[in-house]
C-alpha cells in the first residue's frame, strides 16, 4: 500500500517514528511521502527520506506558512529538492478557511512555487481549501509551468470541479475523510476515474473509521483503500494495485528506487 500525503516529522509522532517506519513491512506500506509545510519540515522530511528507503519527501510552503515566504527559503527548496528522494513540490496552495497568512499573500506564493516546480521538473501537491476558484485562477494562469503532474491532496471540492481537472490530467488523493459517513463524498470519488486515484492518510490527522479519537498513523491507510474499493466497485487487491501504478506515473522519481 502507498500512503501519498503523510507528515511523519511532526512532533505527534515524537518517540515512535521510528518503530513505525521500520514496521512499514509488516503492514504491507511500500512506500510514503512525507510533505513539507514550512521550512523545519522540509528540512526533517528530506532527512527522514535521506535515511529511510520507504520513504520519499516533497519541498515547499503550506499556505499558511506563505507569509514566511522568502528568497532564503527558496533557495533552500531547490537545493533540497537536487535529492533524488524529493519527489514533488508540495504541500502548495491556498487555505481560505483559515486565512492565516492574506490571500493575495497565498496566491503570489502559490503562483511562484508552481514555477520552481516546474524548473525542477516536478510534480505539484495541492493544499486547497475553501478556495477552489482562486486555486483554478492561478493555475491558469500559471499553466505554462504545469508539465509535470498536479495532485490534488485531500480533495474537498466538488464532483463538477472534479470532472474539469480530470480533463486537464491531475490526480486526486483521498484520505481518512472518506470513511465518514456522507454519499456526497462517495459522488464525487466516482466522478473521478480510478485512474487518477491515489490513497493517503495526512497524518497524524484525519484519522478514519474506526479509530477516530486516536492518532492516526500510515497503517490505516488500508481503511482509504478499502473504501475506495467499495466506492469503484472493485477488490482491495485491485484497487492497491491501482493506486500504486497511478503514483508511479504521478511521481517518476520513486520508480528507480524499486527496482530489483
Amino acid at each position: 500500500m502507498i500512503d501519498s500525503h503523510l507528515h511523519l516529522d511532526d512532533a505527534k509522532f515524537d518517540g515512535v517514528r521510528e518503530q513505525i517506519i521500520n514496521d512499514f513491512p509488516l503492514h504491507n506500506i511500500d512506500f510514503v511521502i512525507n510533505n513539507s509545510c514550512d521550512l523545519p519540515s522540509m528540512r526533517e522530511s528530506a532527512r527522514l527520506a535521506k535515511e529511510n528507503f520507504r520513504v520519499f519527501a516533497t519541498v515547499g510552503m503550506h499556505p499558511h506558512d506563505a507569509k514566511s515566504f522568502d528568497v532564503n527559503f527558496e533557495k533552500e527548496m531547490i537545493a533540497l529538492a537536487q535529492h533524488p528522494k524529493v519527489v514533488a513540490v508540495g504541500e502548495i496552495g491556498l487555505d481560505y478557511f483559515y486565512d492565516i497568512s492574506p490571500r493575495q499573500v497565498q496566491k503570489d506564493v502559490f503562483a511562484r512555487q508552481l514555477e520552481i516546480a516546474d524548473k525542477l521538473h516536478l510534480p505539484v501537491t495541492l493544499h486547497v481549501r475553501d478556495a477552489y476558484g482562486d486555486a483554478l485562477d492561478v493555475l491558469t494562469a500559471q499553466k505554462r509551468f504545469l508539465n509535470n503532474g498536479v495532485l490534488w491532496h485531500c480533495y474537498g471540492g466538488s464532483a463538477e470541479f472534479a470532472s474539469q481537472m480530470v480533463k486537464k490530467g491531475h490526480y486526486f488523493a483521498f484520505g481518512g475523510a472518506i470513511t465518514f459517513k456522507n454519499a456526497k463524498k462517495e459522488d464525487v470519488i466516482r466522478a473521478i476515474p480510478p485512474q487518477r486515484i491515489l490513497s493517503e492518510t495526512d497524518s497524524p490527522c484525519m484519522t478514519p473509521v474506526p479509530l477516530r479519537g486516536t492518532v492516526n498513523n500510515p497503517f490505516n491507510v488500508r481503511f482509504v483503500v478499502q473504501k475506495l474499493a467499495e466506492v469503484y466497485g472493485t477488490d482491495f487487491s485491485a484497487m492497491e494495485e491501482q493506486i500504486r501504478k497511478n503514483c508511479l506515473q504521478l511521481f517518476p522519481k520513486i520508480a528507480a528506487f524499486l527496482k530489483d
